[in-house]
């Protein structure tokens, strides 16, 4: 049994083709991250408010609750929505969705987990190595879909969140600016990101 051959242009056209259909469905779902990037960072933010003192502590489970709410409550419209417009994900379609789908898993099981012991009395503090585990899964994450989507400054994200390991190892601040820190970094690496997206996903629909 004899197979089709290609010629290396059909071939790069094939691989150009399934590059910018993964690169409209990665656009298309930049709203993921500008809503979970915002939001993390806003009620980081206050968490650390509360830690200092200038927030009052008794809030804070009703700001993780509306956290948790209103970032599940958007992912499972949005996705819905997604579904009906793009279809199921595949290939290397797949890959990369699944990338993202590790972001926001990471982000859960981390705030989930840390709420949890907080409440129990487990621990008083953030540990800066469940920090630098998160970071370097987003950095892989960003890294690695730079090449499927072919938005190459991914890798540019990618790299701030390396550095964020770096930052997070060395350890050079106070313990108490720690979730000052990731605020930002939530705001910067991924809300920042996720509107970028939201606007090429705007212009590739023009």
């Amino acid at each position: 049994m004899t197979g089709q051959t290609y010629t290396a242009e059909e071939n790069l056209a094939y691989i150009r083709e399934i590059m910018q259909k993964t690169r409209k469905r990665t656009t298309s779902a930049g709203s993921f991250l500008a809503v979970w990037g915002s939001l993390s960072a806003i009620v980081t933010f206050f968490q650390y408010l509360a830690v200092v003192g200038t927030f009052p502590l008794v809030y804070m489970p009703y700001l993780w609750a509306a956290f948790v709410i209103s970032g599940v409550s958007f992912s499972i419209l949005k996705g819905r929505q997604l579904a009906r417009e793009k279809g199921e994900p595949c290939g290397d379609e797949l890959i990369t969705t699944s990338l993202f789908s590790s972001i926001g898993i990471s982000l859960g099981v981390f705030f989930f987990a840390t709420l949890l012991a907080g409440l129990l009395g487990l621990v008083s503090h953030i540990g800066t190595e469940v920090c630098y585990v998160i970071s370097l899964v987003m950095a892989i994450a960003f890294y690695a879909s730079s090449y499927s989507t072919g938005i190459t400054w991914f890798r540019l994200v990618a790299y701030g969140w390396w550095a964020a390991v770096i930052l997070f190892v060395l350890k050079p601040f106070a313990a108490e600016y720690l979730l000052l820190i990731i605020a930002v970094l939530d705001f910067l690496l991924l809300a920042l990101p996720g509107f970028k997206l939201m606007s090429l996903a705007k212009h590739d629909q023009t």
